[in-house]
This record gives C-alpha cells, structure tokens and sequence, in this order.
C-alpha cells in the first residue's frame, strides 16, 4: 500500500474507535441483532467484521440473521426479531429487503431500526448514509488524471468507464461523484457509463467490461455487487484496470486492480453500538460517514501503486484533504 492512503482515518477519534476494550459494557448488557442476504460477501464482510468486534470489545449481545433469498418471508424474519423487543438495535442491509422492513417498522415503531447504505422515507429509523460520491470523485480524479497525462498503461482512451448494478439512487451518487472528479481534474476526459440492471449477475458485468474494454478504456470503475465481480476478472483478461469498491478488492485480480473505494462499514456499526454502550442512545436520522470521519476511503493498490506517478499521487491527497475539510466540494446527484 502506498503511504498515500495507507491510513486515510481521520483523527485521533477513529485511531481510539478500534482500539479494544476501551469501554467496558453498560450496565444492562446491549443486545444487537443483524439482518442481510449478503454478509457472506463484499460489504456484507465488513458489516460482520465491526459487529463482532464490538461484540467483543463491549460484551454485546449478538444475533446475526442471514435471510438468503427468501423473499416471501422477509417480514416474517423481522417481525420474528423484533416483536419481543429484546434487541435494543437491529441492522438491516439490503435494498430488496426495504418493503419489508418498512412494515415491520411501521408495525413495531418502537423498535429502534438501523438501515445500511442508504435513507428511507421514514421518520422512526436510523440511516448509516455513507457518503459514496465523496470517495468516487477520487476513483475520478485518479483515473481521470492517468489517462489526460497519457500515463503508460492508461492512454488509450480519452474515456473511463462506470458500472453500475441496478439504477438506484445509490449507485447514481457513485457515478455522479466519479464524473464530478473527472470533469474538475480531467477536463478532456469523459466517462462512460453503463447499469446491469442486477446485483448478482458476474456473467453480466464481464460481459459489460469486455465492451467497455474493446472500445479502448483502460478503467472501468464498478459499483455492482456480486456483479462488479465479473468486472475485475473481465479486467484481468483483457489486461486493462478496474476499481474495487465497498471493501478492499485489491487481491481479486493482483496487478489488474487500481484502487478499491472502501465504505468503512465496519467502523460504522461499531461506533454506534459503541455510543449506545456508552450511553448516547442511537437517535432516528442520517449518521454520515465519508472522507473526514474516515468512512470513506480510498486505497491504491500496492501492485499499481509504482505506475502512478508522484504529482498525481500529491494531488490526490489534496484533494483528499480538500474534501475532509470542506474546501472540495461534492455536489449529491449533480
């Protein structure tokens, strides 16, 4: 990893977030339940990651829920947790598990609800909303930059490529954010972008980067899921770079890979459940978490990271410390 973005947390804040054991439990132990299709992979990983940490560090309680695909019953599976009311927070990740939960919200408002990755149009749950478009004006930037300058390996488009899994607002912010950052630091650059339409379809995004790659873009930036998957490989076979997201996606194809924008979201749940130990009980609302509280970070990958030159690497850190103290601006859904 360069030293660049080797830690891009901000602050002594997020420095003591993970440091264990400094807050013992409450009094009346804290229980946490968890509720996904996906903590098996990609971001799933990392949301289990801080859960059981904070389980370990603050002797929580904890009930993980793994749904599967199971669709017909989602709200059975919510109901389930929280009609006892014996889980002081439940996390939820998963769009395809929002209808769902919207009813066993309104069914059980008392129940302090946590939706991942995302707002809803509800007044009683609490939102962990990362701020993705902050973190992809960098992938922007960086890819943008490499291929204005003519950087060896990546001049042989005046394009980088975007793509996305299903068009949602979500995934419209980390394209939106990718070309805020091209058209501020690359301005003969353009961005092509394109959506699967799915989540779970790697046949699909390989298929989709084959494209992208046969008309001369070197990068494509993915945000697809299980799907973007089949875009890192693509990238390998066609001996171009891809952008990793959510978690560190640098090993998925060593050499072929340029950054992974990374959505902490390990650190995300364990500094709520730390404040509810600690006595600041989770409140409704966004909780934001981008660049300056270091939920948001972007890593190169060690295996690239010589391919780039220095100046860019200088700039991308200004613009990292740009966006942290608010002298970057990036605008949502541009």
């Amino acid at each position: 990893m360069t030293a660049l973005f080797k830690n891009m947390l901000a602050g002594a804040a997020m420095t003591a977030l993970f440091a264990a054991g400094t807050i013992g439990a409450s009094a009346e132990t804290v229980k946490v339940a968890a509720i996904s299709g996906y903590f098996s992979q990609g971001f799933g990983i990392s949301i289990v990651n801080g859960l059981k940490k904070a389980e370990t560090d603050f002797d929580v309680e904890l009930k993980i829920v793994d749904t599967g695909n199971r669709a017909l019953d989602y709200e059975e599976q919510f109901n389930n947790i929280a009609k006892g009311g014996e889980y002081d927070l439940i996390f939820v990740m998963g769009w395809e598990l929002v209808d769902a939960l919207q009813k066993s919200n309104s069914a059980y408002p008392d129940q302090r609800f946590i939706f991942i990755d995302g707002i809803l149009d509800s007044p009683t749950m609490t939102y962990i909303d990362f701020v993705e478009e902050e973190g992809s004006y960098l992938v922007g930037a960086l890819a943008g930059m490499l291929a204005e300058e003519k950087v060896k390996g990546f001049s042989s488009s005046s394009e980088v490529g975007f793509i996305g899994g299903r068009d949602i607002p979500v995934i419209r912010n980390f394209l939106n954010g990718m070309e805020q950052g091209v058209e501020a630091n690359a301005p003969n650059i353009s961005v092509s972008g394109v959506f699967a339409g799915t989540f779970d379809d790697p046949a699909k995004g390989s298929e989709l980067a084959m494209t992208l790659y046969g008309q001369g873009i070197d990068v494509i930036y993915q945000a697809a899921g299980p799907t973007g998957e089949g875009v890192l490989q693509a990238a390998k076979a066609a001996g171009k770079f891809a952008v990793g997201v959510d978690i560190d996606q640098c090993g998925s194809a060593p050499g072929h890979i340029l950054a992974s924008m990374m959505k902490r979201a390990d650190i995300a749940v364990y500094d709520l459940i730390q404040n509810e130990v600690g006595g600041d009980a989770v409140k409704p609302g966004p909780v934001s978490f981008g660049v300056e509280s270091g939920g948001i970070e972007l890593k190169i990958c060690d295996e690239v990271a010589d391919m780039i030159p220095d100046s860019i690497k200088a700039k991308l850190e200004e613009l990292r410390s740009g966006i942290a103290d608010g002298s970057v601006n990036v605008a949502l859904n541009q």
